[in-house]
């Protein structure tokens, strides 16, 4: 499934991750006007006063998540599940908007020099190129303004700073003139050049050449300014509004979802039922955790609306905000209690509405923003003599990180018993400064702050990671070793195994195989030693094949006699106790056989299940072997004391080409005839041997089969869309398809989506792992895809050289 994420922020990064985390088989595309791969907003000052570089900054994703730069998308195709930009079309089975939102201004803006918003690297960039000289003015007294003053005093290029307020408050309107003074106070008193102006703002300006050379106020005017807006945002949604339902926002439920099928929206771009938008990185990433609840299909409520912590650290002073969802600032019953320290410059501010806490605002502050926080979800009243006795620090320090609750004193000691040296190494016991970023800063400095033996915490880390790999190896092996016990009577040694591949003189493909077989099973390549291993025993374990109603191409496929390769060799270590097939010659010796693996090796064997089962004239239509047994009663028969069975092949998993309409023999798959969910399913038309043979590895090395799919087949051979891994498919995206055959398009290998493949529709790793010792498949060699690996479906209406309608598909 492809998922494309249209916007470049913190939360595309966030939800690009989790995807990766949750459901690693997906590709994720990022799509974003901005010329530069995700980072992390918040740190915007620091692309300004130059203590950081956009790389510093830069937001970490997964390898294989594709980003899209300087593409800004004009509009969307939700009949056709597309999305433009100005210089291509990109398809999605997905898409998330999560295109954050735009900055206002007081006036246009467009070919001014000088006036500038304060919301990407290319804004930080032009302010600290161009302010050098200048008079700054920042209009806007919200979080942004008040952070670029802060930033911006330590910094000798501006020639005087002015933060104008067009109230008379700071932050925000509740906040009480006291702490309105103590700020100013602090940001006044750190720089002589800075000046906080209340109520006023710009009344004229005077443009020369594209630059604004004077600006009236209605209180002085300035000369040479250079202007930057922080007054406000609004959702960035005008590729959408003709495609989704919108308001102020793009409307969407509790779980993100747009008023079109596949579509969802996030973030500052999302607006809820309620009238809600976040506005907080914590918000957004609860809302992409619910969208992605969604997107995989798991349950869960959605986003539902929180008491938030937010931080503003700047100058001299520390500001917290702890907000009610039921807080309502225009609420005439709302009270106020204040607790304020001049010794301390110490202000808390409590707003209460009939008798609980709804919001916390604090400059300095040593209480408990968490026990606030508890107090508001459990709407308890308040009591003046709690905040009162609790203004004083706590034993667990400041609360540095507000997203995770994580306590100066806490980190401080857990950063000492870890020996953590860097902020990478927190990474595995704490997620502080990573939620929105904002205080990574302070998190960094604790730990830089915090004396750690850096020899023993190197020692430390490499044990650690020592201990989990060898932990994880050992397991493996433990299994191999059982196996050893289990099946003490066998055929072949390893050292016969290694005397074959020298007289083979495959040695070095063995290594290969073994190097790809681990790869395809998505384990790491530190497991390559023992995949060998685990190759080795594969013959120890007792495996019954049963050949029911098919062609035997699975058994083709699996078992080859000529130019014998590594699969064969590797198939000759293989324990086929019974394969009906191979053993015809053999009549009722092959019976004995058979029920001698049943009777001896019971609740140990595993039961291999090729062909489908007809159910029709009570299994008549299929009778097996010298006493003329029906193939429903055979398997029954075998399945009841196999450990596992697997079906392999289309027809196995539901009867396949034999279950084709009309299916006259009543054809059903192995797990129908069994009436089990436990069946592990391998469709292909054939299965490839690689499929085969690593699932059965997995059972070895981990005594379970691998993670399956909601249709029970193994996720690391089915969890990939044949379209998305297909050589061909850039052509799909430029829109070059082959249109008869033998035309210029089929010469030049364009994509054959129009003569009927059906690769859109069918999830198999065939484009990964190929065939014929991974020279080729199907599609390389130019016929379309049939979705053989979904079953009956695909010879009912599949296998053809037509394009499907839409919606005419799994």
């Amino acid at each position: 499934m492809r998922i494309v994420i249209v916007g470049g922020g913190i939360v595309a990064a966030y939800m690009a991750n989790a995807l990766y985390e949750q459901a690693p088989e997906h590709d994720v595309v990022i799509v974003t006007k901005e010329a530069y791969p995700p980072y992390d907003r918040i740190h915007l000052c620091a692309l300004v006063n130059q203590s950081a570089t956009i790389g510093q900054i830069a937001l970490s994703l997964p390898s294989k998540t594709r980003v899209e730069l300087n593409s800004e998308v004009t509009r969307i195709d939700t009949v056709a599940k597309r999305v433009y930009t100005a210089s291509s079309m990109i398809s999605y089975d997905v898409l998330v908007i999560a295109t954050g939102s735009k900055p206002r201004t007081l006036f246009d803006t467009q070919g001014i020099s000088n006036a500038v918003t304060f919301r990407s690297a290319e804004d930080s960039e032009c302010i600290a190129r161009r302010i050098a000289g200048k008079n700054v003015i920042i209009m806007g007294v919200g979080p942004i303004g008040l952070e670029l003053l802060d930033t911006l005093r330590t910094m000798e290029g501006p020639r005087k700073i002015y933060l104008v307020s067009r109230g008379t408050h700071l932050y925000d309107k509740a906040m009480t003139p006291e702490a309105v003074a103590l700020m100013k106070r602090s940001y006044e008193s750190s720089d002589p050049r800075v000046e906080i102006i209340f109520e006023d703002e710009i009344c004229e300006r005077t443009v020369e050449n594209g630059e604004i050379v004077r600006v009236a106020l209605k209180s002085r005017t300035i000369d040479n300014p250079f202007i930057v807006f922080g007054v406000g945002i609004a959702p960035s949604i005008e590729c959408v509004k003709d495609s989704l339902e919108c308001d102020r926002g793009i409307l969407v439920d509790e779980r993100m979802r747009t008023s079109a099928p596949s579509v969802y929206a996030v973030g500052e771009a999302a607006q809820m039922g309620n009238g809600y938008i976040a506005g907080r990185v914590k918000e957004c990433t609860l809302q992409a955790d619910a969208a992605i609840a969604s997107i995989l299909g798991r349950e869960g409520e959605g986003f539902r609306e929180f008491v938030t912590i937010d931080g503003l650290k700047v100058g001299s002073f520390l500001l917290s905000d702890v907000t009610s969802t039921d807080y309502i600032a225009a609420d005439p019953r709302n009270e106020d209690i204040v607790i304020a320290s001049r010794a301390e410059e110490r202000i808390d501010h409590y707003i209460l509405n009939r008798e609980r806490l709804v919001r916390f605002i604090g400059i300095n502050s040593n209480i408990d923003a968490l026990a606030l926080k508890g107090m508001m979800e459990r709407g308890e009243k308040a009591d003046a003599s709690y905040f009162y006795a609790n203004r004083l620090i706590s034993e667990r320090g400041k609360l540095v990180c507000s997203c995770t609750g994580a306590y100066e004193q806490d980190l401080i000691a857990l950063i000492q018993e870890e020996c953590i040296g860097d902020f990478a190494s927190l990474k595995p016991y704490s997620e502080a400064g990573r939620v929105c970023g904002r205080c990574k800063k302070d998190v960094m400095a604790l730990i830089a702050a915090t004396p750690v033996d850096p020899v023993e915490a190197a020692r430390m880390r490499a044990e650690r990671e020592a201990a989990a790999k060898e932990a994880e190896l050992s397991r493996v092996r433990e299994r191999i070793e059982k196996y050893n016990r289990l099946h003490p009577k066998n055929r072949l040694s390893t050292e016969n195994l290694e005397e074959a591949l020298e007289s083979f003189d495959m040695g070095r493909e063995f290594n290969r195989w073994v190097s790809m077989i681990t790869a395809s099973m998505d384990l790491p390549p530190h497991f390559e030693e023992t995949v060998g291993q685990g190759i080795r025993q594969l013959n120890k374990i007792p495996i019954v094949w049963l050949e029911l109603a098919d062609c035997s191409g699975n058994s083709e496929a699996f078992i080859k006699t000529a130019h014998p390769k590594i699969d064969d060799l590797i198939l000759k270590y293989i324990s086929l106790d019974y394969h009906e097939l191979l053993m015809a010659g053999s009549g009722e010796q092959s019976e004995s056989a058979l029920d001698a693996v049943i009777q001896n090796d019971a609740g140990r064997y595993i039961l291999v299940v090729e062909g489908a089962v007809p159910l029709g004239m009570e299994g008549k239509f299929l009778r097996i072997g010298p006493r003329g047994e029906t193939g429903l009663a055979l398997l029954r028969r075998v399945a009841a004391g196999a450990a596992a069975v697997m079906a392999v092949g289309s027809c196995a998993y539901d009867g396949g080409v034999v279950a084709a309409e009309p299916n006259p023999t009543g054809a059903v798959g192995v797990a129908e005839a069994l009436g089990r969910n436990d069946v592990i399913n391998l469709p292909g038309c054939p299965t490839n041997p690689i499929n085969i043979v690593g699932t059965l590895l997995h059972y070895i090395m981990f005594d379970e089969f691998p993670k399956l799919d909601e249709k029970n087949r193994p996720l690391w051979a089915y969890g990939f869309r044949v379209h998305d891994n297909c050589e061909r498919r850039g052509h799909y995206e430029l829109g070059e398809f082959v249109k008869e055959w033998g035309d210029e398009g089929a010469k030049k290998g364009w994509c054959l989506f129009e003569m009927g493949c059906k690769g859109p529709y069918a999830d198999l790793n065939c484009s990964l792992v190929k065939f014929n010792d991974a020279t080729s498949w199907p599609v390389q060699a130019g016929h379309g895809c049939f979705a053989c690996g979904q079953g009956k479906i695909a010879f009912d209406r599949y296998a053809n050289h037509r394009k499907l309608p839409e919606q005419e598909h799994e």
